[in-house]
């Protein structure tokens, strides 16, 4: 699988607004789209004081949901740190249970490592890219990218999987960076690049990163901006990247913080907020605790719908969503739901910013 300039990397933990959001994207979408997912870690019950289920019952329904929600299209699958070296109830790793269950369904399913993983599942991962013929991803790190063995690093990692460098897929994660300046960030990034050797050896070569807030506590009540610095970055590296030197794949996290942490909703009472993503920014409309006024969201959607950005409501299903919403057509459900509509949005979205930057003169 050979990415074009023109597809996008979402980077998705998948939970249920993740997931939805992927599959109710239109067939044309999802064409462009080869999704890097990560297995979250098991959510935690702050009531009762303990995970909400096993890892073994959090795993488990995995490939089959994939199957459901993805079906054979390509993705690149990861674990989250936090579960990565757990075992599964009869003994395997993760890794291992998961893919033998997608190759049940003849999944076009690609196994991510970090720089940094242990040895076990490196073991793993070999035998997977050894058994499925698909290759294998490696994720490497800003802070590891700025190192002067990072291609070291990089190729070892590669030997120890059995794979040549052609079958590798090289994912740059920045993480959530201070983007600015643009032009510095972007000079001492191309200069960590370069570390890495002959980028076109790599099979793909793409880049992760968010400009989004871990939470939205600092965003005013309201209507309120955000600036998308990492998509406009992005502009800015390729416009700095030298004649030759090869341009990575656009990824990004979406609308959700890679270190998102779920908060013990007893204590703290979440906002009810649409973020909808624009050329440049994010709109944020954000009001009062949502389980104390859910009908707020109809005040939300209205907003968006009348700021001037709004692109209509045949754009996305995340769109239709927003405009029925808007016109009291539909209910303001709920978190997970207002999730799914902005990912929609956003990955349409960033697809069209894609083609209008690449088609630029």
């Amino acid at each position: 699988m050979i990415l074009t300039e023109d597809m996008y990397v979402p980077a998705l933990r998948w939970r249920q607004g993740e997931y939805q959001a992927l599959t109710r994207l239109a067939t044309a979408a999802k064409d462009r789209v080869v999704p890097y997912i990560t297995i979250p870690e098991v959510e935690y019950d702050f009531e009762a004081r303990q995970p909400k289920k096993s890892v073994h019952q959090h795993v488990h329904p995995f490939a089959a949901r994939f199957n459901a929600k993805w079906g054979r299209r390509p993705a690149w699958v990861s674990l989250h740190p936090g579960i990565a070296n757990e075992r599964m109830d009869d003994g395997r790793d993760i890794p291992a249970y998961v893919f033998e269950a997608l190759r049940t369904t003849q999944a076009n399913a690609i196994p991510s490592v970090p720089l940094d993983a242990t040895a076990a599942i490196i073991t793993s991962v070999r035998t997977i890219a050894a058994t499925d013929g698909l290759g294998s991803a490696i994720s490497v790190r800003l802070e590891d990218l700025m190192k002067p063995n990072v291609r070291a690093r990089t190729e070892a990692l590669a030997a120890s999987l059995c794979q040549s460098l052609d079958e590798i897929d090289l994912v740059i994660d920045l993480g959530s960076p201070n983007y600015e300046p643009y032009a510095a960030f972007a000079g001492a990034l191309i200069a960590a690049m370069r570390r890495l050797g002959d980028l076109d050896a790599f099979r793909n070569f793409m880049m992760i990163g968010t400009a989004i807030p871990e939470t939205f506590k600092d965003v005013a009540k309201g209507a309120d901006q955000l600036p998308r610095h990492d998509w406009l970055f992005y502009q800015a590296l390729l416009g700095k990247i030298p004649a030759g030197m090869r341009r990575p794949n656009y990824g990004d996290y979406t609308i959700v913080h890679p270190d998102f942490k779920a908060l013990d909703m007893r204590m703290i009472k979440a906002a009810g907020k649409l973020v909808y993503t624009t050329a440049g920014d994010w709109e944020v409309r954000k009001g009062g605790a949502f389980n104390d006024n859910r009908s707020q969201m109809h005040d939300h959607c209205a907003s968006i719908v009348a700021c001037g950005k709004f692109a209509g409501a045949g754009y996305s299903i995340g769109d239709d969503y927003i405009a029925k919403c808007a016109a009291h057509l539909e209910g303001p459900s709920n978190q997970t739901r207002w999730k799914e509509v902005a990912i929609n949005h956003h990955i349409t979205r960033v697809l069209d910013d894609l083609s209008s930057f690449l088609a630029a003169p």
